[in-house]
């Protein structure tokens, strides 16, 4: 049997409660902080940024995981990333663990903990315990998507994505939109599944499929301190791992093409595919490099149809290129062959660029690998909201 997507959540996996509120930490009243409670202990594997300024929750979390590799309860926080806040940070961080471990009578280290949202601001403990406390008060089965709800920032949709094979399922949940970059960026990540996967296992399927898919997304090239990837089973139900890998693989990518496509101030969702590389890494290397530049970014904003952009941004990467070899297209257009300008209908390619989805492929015609990266436009749009919310 194959993964067929679903609108599944991470509360639909058995023993599995969560509960999303209101704790004052945003305007509005806004939900901005969720809490995913487990049955008992489950096994778990976390990817976290690569950025040497590093968030308290990240450093907490980290140590916590490592451990024991398991974990009994995730909370959250939207709005303060506790993030270049000291030994205090520490503590406030350490803070939310020990306030849920102490409800459900457990060690702190089975509490992995995440935070979002401005950098520098002190988390307010009054806030966060008391959005605890409601927080289990309101633990049900019935919140999947308003846990993903609580944890956006600047996001302008949840971002939710699932799979069923048999009975086995995964769900996962996502937030991130702006300081989205290659090796992880402003987001936060928790997938789950009741299939049978364990210890080491997970983290090397975790690791695989983050390098296909969150490594693959850039918005503005800017990586943050506050990305986590988490990967929780509760080993429920038997699979292969094959399979669970390529379920595993959907979930990811899509969760990773929505943050691409909500970029901040974004309206276009730009897919890039290099293929026929010599190598996985060039392929890789290339297809980012392609999504990082702002020349194309903008080019594809204003519908322009300008493919010298996407030439240029492969050629500053390193790698060396035989024009004559290279085929590059825009959507069904080929635009671009043997070291030459082609002729195509210009106006319908400028048309097909004012679509919501762009396409873009490089075939080099060099060996057999390929790779996908996902980025976005550049609009004015993206100034604005950066210039007034200060992260």
């Amino acid at each position: 049997m194959s993964w067929k997507e679903e609108m599944i959540y991470l509360t639909d996996i058995k023993g599995v409660k969560a509960a999303a509120v209101s704790c004052g930490l945003k305007e509005n009243d806004r939900l901005d902080l969720a809490l995913i409670v487990f049955d008992k202990p489950v096994f778990a594997a976390a990817m976290f940024t690569k950025n040497s300024v590093k968030a308290a929750p990240v450093i907490v979390s980290k140590q916590h995981l490592e451990k024991y590799g398991l974990i009994q309860a995730i909370v959250i926080n939207s709005g303060q990333a506790n993030a270049c806040t000291g030994e205090r940070g520490i503590k406030d961080a350490e803070f939310m663990a020990e306030e849920v471990a102490k409800k459900l009578g457990i060690e702190k280290e089975l509490v992995f903990i995440a935070s979002t949202g401005k950098i520098g601001a002190y988390l307010e403990r009054e806030k966060i315990a008391y959005g605890i406390d409601l927080a289990f008060k309101n633990l049900s089965k019935n919140s999947g998507k308003e846990i993903a709800d609580a944890i956006m920032t600047t996001d302008t949709f949840p971002k939710i994505f699932g799979v069923r094979n048999g009975e086995a399922i995964i769900s996962g949940i996502a937030k991130g939109a702006g300081m989205i970059h290659p090796d992880m960026a402003t987001m936060l990540v928790f997938i789950g599944t009741d299939a049978m996967i364990e210890g080491k296992s997970l983290k090397n399927i975790l690791k695989s499929s983050v390098d296909k898919s969150f490594h693959q997304i850039s918005v503005d090239g800017c990586s943050s301190t506050n990305d986590t990837v988490l990967l929780f089973s509760t080993g429920e139900k038997k699979i292969g791992l094959e399979t669970f890998k390529r379920g595993l693989d959907m979930v990811s990518q899509n969760l990773a093409k929505m943050i691409a496509k909500d970029g901040e101030g974004a309206r276009k969702l730009i897919e890039v595919r290099v293929e026929k590389a010599k190598s996985q890494k060039v392929a890789k290397v290339m297809s980012r490099a392609v999504i990082m530049s702002n020349l194309v970014k903008a080019a594809i904003a204003g519908g322009d149809d300008n493919w010298g952009r996407v030439l240029a941004s492969i050629g500053q990467t390193g790698y060396p290129l035989d024009l004559n070899k290279i085929e590059l297209y825009i959507g069904e257009y080929l635009v671009f062959a043997k070291n030459e300008p082609l002729r195509y209908n210009s106006q319908e390619a400028k048309k097909y660029l004012r679509e919501e989805e762009i396409i873009i492929r490089i075939i080099l015609n060099e060996g057999k690998y390929n790779a996908f990266a996902w980025g976005c436009d550049l609009t004015e749009d993206y100034v604005r909201i950066n210039a007034y919310y200060r992260t």
